[in-house]
């Protein structure tokens, strides 16, 4: 009889320690980042026109607009967290907030290290020149040139990749912000920008006059929001409700908010990036 009960006690204990264990986990044995109640989001806030500080430093921009309707969507409350952008993946491992949701193009290297959700906006990168001066409509057109890209960016990457597989000598200006790279670009400190073609075509859209996008389109990176490797079922949810968004118009209105047409629709999943 003593050693039926004992083996029903056992039985018992290892029943309930592995409910509890479960209670505290989302499917797979993964913790659940939302089950606290809060989406917690880093940006770098220098990104215009994706996330950027306002005139009365309000964080505004097509992700901010994306993670506030996210947080609706998911039931729970948004908080950001501004980070420099050469430091923003390693916060994120170190689990100083949720997600990344600050225009992180898809890249072989990053699913490698991260998962990253379904693309929720076309992305690629490309040249802008100034319209006073000649424009360069390839990259072996940057030849000599002063070029402008932001620091530790796919844009930054691509740059300096191209140029060594092309034979392309550049002098290599790197900003921490695009706001800065523009300011240059202006000022005729530096002769061009390598950037998306998002933001490109924000900048350009305020100064027709100052700035042209010169040159096609040079890769095919969409942007994409960025969890811890392992995360699969946050991801899953992430994913279900930009799907939501999608199919209810939520991101098409915010796109032509922010860039003036829909580039949340139709996107090219086919990486074209530079290795």
């Amino acid at each position: 009889m003593k050693k039926k009960f004992l083996v029903l006690m056992i039985a018992m204990l290892t029943l309930a320690m592995t409910v509890l264990a479960g209670c505290g986990n989302s499917g797979g044995g993964e913790e659940d980042p939302l089950a606290d109640g809060v989406l917690s989001v880093a940006v770098d806030d220098t990104y215009l026109p994706m996330e950027f500080r306002d005139d009365q430093n309000n964080l505004v921009g097509f992700d901010i607009d994306l993670a506030n309707a996210l947080a609706e969507d998911l039931g729970v409350k948004v908080e950001f967290t501004t980070v420099a952008w050469d430091g923003i993946f390693n916060g994120l491992n170190a689990k100083q907030y949720d997600a990344i949701i600050s225009s992180t193009s898809i890249t072989p290297e990053r699913q490698e290290g991260f998962n990253q959700t379904n693309p929720y906006v076309s992305n690629g990168i490309i040249i802008v020149s100034r319209k006073d001066a000649e424009p360069v409509t390839t990259f072996e057109g940057l030849e000599g040139k002063r070029v402008g890209v932001q620091l530790a960016t796919t844009a930054d990457e691509a740059t300096q990749k191209l140029a060594e597989q092309k034979g392309v000598t550049m002098d290599l200006k790197q900003f921490d912000g695009m706001l800065d790279a523009f300011s240059a670009l202006e000022g005729s400190q530096i002769d061009n920008v390598v950037t998306d073609i998002g933001v490109a075509m924000y900048y350009v859209a305020q100064k027709p006059d100052v700035f042209a996008v010169t040159s096609p389109v040079l890769t095919n990176e969409p942007i994409a929001i960025t969890v811890r490797k392992g995360e699969d079922a946050f991801t899953e949810k992430l994913n279900e409700s930009l799907k939501k968004l999608q199919e209810n118009g939520t991101m098409t209105e915010i796109s032509m908010k922010w860039f003036g047409k829909d580039m949340t629709s139709d996107i090219d999943t086919e990486l074209h990036v530079v290795e």
